[in-house]
């Protein structure tokens, strides 16, 4: 029988009462290139607009209501457009 102190004595695995949980929710995908860029003919267009701080390389992610750089975290926070029956409260 080993003895206990020793760096060389073995123990018994562990048994678990219950197993793993399993994961739930989406799984993140890293983006592709050809969702970033649109190709016609011999020109290249791309989808979505670079960050101003960065320049040309860094993409903004486009969001219901904000433009957003995950790089420097600038952000350009778009104006809902004003209805035409609604008027300011001050004028």
């Amino acid at each position: 029988m080993p003895d206990e102190g020793k760096p060389s004595a073995k123990r018994e695995k562990k048994v678990h009462k219950r197993e793993k949980k399993q994961r739930t929710g989406r799984k993140h995908e890293s983006k592709k290139a050809w969702e970033m860029y649109e190709v016609s003919g011999s020109e290249v267009k791309r989808k979505k607009p670079f960050c101003p701080r960065c320049g040309p390389g860094a993409f903004l992610s486009v969001h219901k209501n904000r433009k957003y750089c995950g790089k420097c975290g600038y952000t350009e926070i778009q104006k809902k457009p004003a209805e035409p029956g609604e008027e300011k409260a001050g004028s």
